[in-house]
């Protein structure tokens, strides 16, 4: 947008430049002699504002000063050239036209003020140009009507009743209405439109992400069907060897627990498989959110038993529509802040909100070390190559849910994960 405005100087630079050059001969004594100045300030000012460094400020602001800027430029060649009476005071319609397509309300309606006060001064203070003076106007119809037209007859006639030019005041009104208009409409459709290409971009990204969905849940159900044949063989042969071993209290001991770890994997891939079926039939079923929430901290524990946990429940009553994912995703989560704090972490599930319940995960660690751009994209992770997809399987399950999931740094250290899901009495 900068560089677009550069063009719009270098327009309006040499049109200023045209205009001073014809009207020369028009100009007084003292316009002659400033007239080096006004032709070389507009190019001073192209000059300047693209060979001077960036202003380390937020765009917003930046594209406001620029526009302050032409408008102040703008503002002192009117003023040398015939002020409210010169055609071009129509051209602080153009700054106020960027201003209410790029920049919020707020800065437009500043720009469009200042306007509207530097034109109101205009109408009262500047140097008039002779050629454009009602009076010198109104004398050049008189002769060539042969004396037969009077004073009053001319549009630009300043009334010697009220002392009020009429026609300058009708081109200010015009004109505040047009900026005013501007402001409020244009201001709308920039406001709509960005809305639009954000919910865009969300859609892109949300297209985006179940493609890569679709490609971990190919190669997810591609393993599963794998790792069926080599887990039900591994089951066998651990029966056989528990067996073999009885004899031996040690290896009786670990075969034991060898064929537990097999037969939980085992339970793995099945539940795996009856969740998927159940998620591609797309049947949500409703359950009570307290007794949900706390088989999910139970069956958490059952795989990190050795990680201290502290449980705050508010009051919190009503049902959540889920499905076998929503569990998964809160073990993932739960999981991820045990390998970043595993001296413990704190789990709440409150209601600050009627309809809706935060399901709070705070850990103790080292706190966010990504982007927060980065957080929630597949194998996107501090903890190893290959490794970051717990986060993202999270949140497109819950966003699946209708819910979402904020991350947030706390000021003591770690990291505060929050689940937002609706609920119903």
């Amino acid at each position: 947008m900068i560089q677009s405005l550069q063009v719009l100087r270098l327009i309006m630079a040499l049109v200023q430049t045209a205009a001073l050059a014809a009207g020369y001969p028009y100009l007084d004594n003292l316009q002659q002699q400033l007239l080096p100045l006004c032709v070389s300030l507009p190019w001073l000012v192209l000059a300047l504002t693209r060979t001077l460094p960036p202003l380390q400020v937020e765009n917003e602001r930046r594209m406001l000063l620029h526009l302050l800027t032409d408008c102040a430029l703008l503002t002192a060649m009117l003023y040398l050239a015939g002020g409210a009476t010169n055609p071009f005071v129509s051209w602080y319609l153009v700054p106020i036209a960027i201003a209410a397509a790029t920049l919020p309300i707020r800065s437009t309606a500043l720009l469009t003020g200042l306007c509207l006060l530097a034109y109101s001064v205009l109408m009262t203070s500047y140097l008039p140009l002779a050629i454009l003076s009602p009076q010198q106007e109104v004398l050049a119809l008189h002769d060539m009507a042969g004396g037969e037209l009077s004073h009053p007859q001319h549009a630009m006639h300043l009334a010697m009743d009220s002392g009020v030019n009429w026609h300058l005041a009708g081109m200010w009104l015009n004109f505040g209405l047009s900026a005013l208009l501007i402001t409020w409409f244009v201001t709308r459709m920039a406001a709509e439109l960005r809305h639009q290409q954000a919910e865009l971009a969300a859609i892109r990204e949300q297209h985006l992400r179940d493609a890569q969905l679709l490609g971990i849940a190919t190669l997810a159900a591609g393993t599963v069907h794998e790792l069926a044949t080599p887990l039900s063989t591994m089951a066998i042969l651990t029966e056989d060897l528990k067996t073999a071993t009885r004899k031996d209290k040690n290896l009786s001991t670990d075969m034991a627990l060898l064929a537990e770890q097999v037969e939980r994997c085992r339970q793995i891939v099945q539940n795996l498989s009856r969740s998927a079926a159940q998620q591609q039939s797309g049947d949500l079923q409703p359950v009570n959110v307290r007794d949900h929430f706390r088989d999910v901290i139970t069956h958490w524990q059952l795989f990190q038993p050795a990680v201290p946990i502290s449980i705050r429940e508010g009051e919190v009553t009503g049902i959540i529509h889920t499905d076998a994912t929503l569990e998964q995703a809160l073990i993932n989560l739960l999981n991820n802040a045990a390998e970043a704090s595993p001296r413990g972490i704190e789990v709440t599930v409150t209601s600050p909100v009627p309809g809706e319940v935060h399901f709070g995960i705070r850990d103790f660690g080292e706190g966010i070390q990504l982007p927060v751009e980065q957080l929630g994209k597949p194998f996107m992770s501090t903890r190893g190559e290959g490794r970051g997809l717990g986060l993202f399987l999270s949140r497109a399950a819950i966003e699946r849910l209708g819910g979402q999931i904020r991350l947030e740094p706390c000021p003591e250290g770690g990291c505060l994960t929050t689940v937002i899901l609706a609920i119903k009495s």
